[in-house]
C-alpha cells in the first residue's frame, strides 16, 4: 500500500493510492488506517511530506561503494547524524542554495519509518517495528569554512531534505533498488541489499541509543555517485516499489514562499 499525506483545501487527510486516485484514510495512518468513502485525483491535492517525524536520523557509509569512494573504512556499528524535521519538503517543491553557500550536494537514499515506539527491542522483533520506506534526498551544504568548524549547519537548512512523494508500507523489509538522476542522467545506482547494516539492524542499535517514536524517519545511506549541484538542477531520486522524489534547486534570493 503506498501511504501519501495531503493538502485539500485547508485540511491535511492521508490516502492510499488506487489506481490514479487517493482513498481517503481513516483513523490513525501508522497504526490501523481504514479506506473510508471520499476519494481524490492526486492533480487536485498538494502532495506533503508523508511522514511528521519527531527526529530524522540519517546513516553515514552504509553502503560500502561510498566508503571506497572516499577512501574510508567500513563502520563496525552504524555511525549516524541528526537533521531537524523542518528541513523536510515534498515531492515537486524547490530546494534552496542558501546565500553564501558555494554547492549543493545530493545524496539519493531510502528512508525508512518507524511504525511503533521502540526503546531497546531485540533484533529478533525488529522487523515488526518498521512500518514501511519512503524515497529521502540528503542535500548538503558547501561552505568555504572548513565543514568540522559547522557543526550540523550544512544538513539542517530548510528544504534539505525532500522526502516521498508517499510511504509504501510493508511487512518488515524490502529490497530496494535505487537511481538518482541530475538533469535526467543517471548518477547513483545500487541496492539496499549492499548496505552494510541491514533496516532491521539499524532499527535495534539505534533503539538501543534512544527511543524512536512512530513517523521517525532513518535514512539508510547514500551509495557512490553523490555529487555537486547548480541552480537549475532537477534530482529525481528513483526507488523501485515507492517512485521517484523530485525537485528542483534555486537560489535562496529566487525562493517564493511554498508554505
Amino acid at each position: 500500500m503506498k501511504i501519501f499525506r495531503f493538502k485539500l483545501r485547508d485540511e491535511i487527510l492521508y490516502g492510499a493510492l488506487e489506481g490514479k486516485l487517493l482513498r481517503e484514510l481513516e483513523g490513525n495512518p501508522l497504526e490501523n488506517p481504514r479506506p473510508g468513502k471520499n476519494t481524490y485525483s492526486l492533480a487536485e491535492v498538494k502532495v506533503l511530506p508523508p511522514v511528521l517525524p519527531s527526529k530524522i536520523i540519517c546513516l553515514a557509509y552504509n553502503f560500502p561503494s561510498l566508503a571506497a569512494e572516499r577512501g574510508v573504512k567500513l563502520p563496525r556499528e552504524p555511525i549516524f547524524f541528526f537533521k531537524p524535521p523542518s528541513s523536510m519538503v515534498s515531492h515537486l517543491e524547490p530546494v534552496m542554495l542558501p546565500s553564501g553557500a558555494r554547492a549543493l550536494v545530493f545524496q539519493g537514499e531510502v528512508g525508512m519509518v518507524v511504525g511503533k515506539r521502540a526503546r531497546k527491542i531485540s533484533l529478533e522483533e525488529a522487523e515488526k517495528f518498521i512500518f514501511g520506506f519512503t524515497a529521502v534526498n540528503d542535500i548538503t551544504a558547501v561552505f568555504s569554512t572548513p565543514t568540522y568548524y559547522q557543526g550540523g549547519k550544512p544538513k539542517a537548512y530548510d528544504t534539505f531534505t525532500p522526502t516521498g512523494p508517499c510511504v509504501l508500507r510493508t511487512q518488515g523489509e524490502v529490497n530496494f533498488k535505487i537511481k538518482t538522476f541530475v538533469n535526467a542522467k543517471i548518477r547513483q545506482a545500487a541496492s539496499t541489499s549492499g548496505m552494510r547494516f541491514t533496516p532491521s539492524r539499524v532499527l535495534w542499535y539505534l533503539s538501543r541509543v534512544m527511543t524512536l517514536e512512530p513517523g521517525d524517519l532513518v535514512c539508510l545511506g547514500t551509495p557512490a555517485g553523490a555529487g555537486n549541484l547548480r541552480p537549475g538542477d532537477r534530482v529525481d531520486v528513483q526507488i523501485d516499489g515507492i517512485g521517484t522524489l523530485s525537485n528542483q534547486i534555486i537560489k535562496e534570493e529566487d525562493h517564493e514562499d511554498f508554505s
